[in-house]
């Protein structure tokens, strides 16, 4: 009984420690970045820049996401609780609950549901012409796979049937039913044929 105690209160100090640590490592970027605004005089603000600067870290694989994710989640977790003072401090100004406030809160409201149907709608569209770019390649991939193999068979791009009969190979998305013929009649391979 003791010795699981003495594990628990152990485990439960490592992990108070290594989010303490992860939260410190969180603080170094902050301060690396108030370092770099003093000294260049960037119009920016120094926690903006260490965030630019940890996500370059972490898309270069210099710093892994393990050794922030226990202490950025909890962080995250209180996020919250840091917008109390400004949420108390509309107190002090009461003409943001008349209504002027109102309608500076609807035209947020608004202003946010505007942006989301646009960014929706624009990674809709460069979604739609990714899949038709990705078709497209497919399609030409498969073209140029069956003229190479007819080429192979036959320098003309004609390939014979069982009665010596010349028979043109085509791909064609718009004729199923001639290429699962010649699927069949063994002149094209089964990788060569459209989706």
């Amino acid at each position: 009984m003791a010795i699981k105690v003495i594990a628990l209160s152990y485990c439960l100090l490592m992990k108070i420690i290594r989010t303490i640590a992860q939260i410190l490592i969180l603080y170094a970027f902050y301060y690396i970045g108030v370092f770099v605004v003093e000294i260049t005089g960037l119009p920016l603000p120094a926690s903006i820049l260490g965030l630019v600067l940890l996500a370059f870290c972490l898309q270069m694989k210099w710093v892994k996401v393990e050794y922030i994710q226990e202490g950025a989640g909890f962080l995250i977790a209180f996020m919250t609780l840091f917008f109390i003072p400004p949420i108390v401090g509309i107190i002090d100004y009461p003409q943001l609950l008349s209504v002027e406030g109102f309608l500076l809160l609807g035209s947020v409201f608004v202003s946010t549901l505007f942006a989301i149907l646009i960014s929706s709608k624009l990674s809709e569209m460069i979604e739609k012409k990714e899949l038709e770019l990705i078709e497209k390649k497919e399609f030409k991939s498969a073209i140029r796979k069956e003229q190479e193999f007819v080429e192979q068979l036959q320098p003309d791009e004609e390939c014979l049937d069982g009665e010596n009969q010349a028979v043109p190979v085509t791909l064609s998305k718009n004729q199923p039913q001639q290429n699962e013929s010649l699927k069949e009649a063994g002149t094209l391979e089964s990788n060569h044929l459209h989706r």
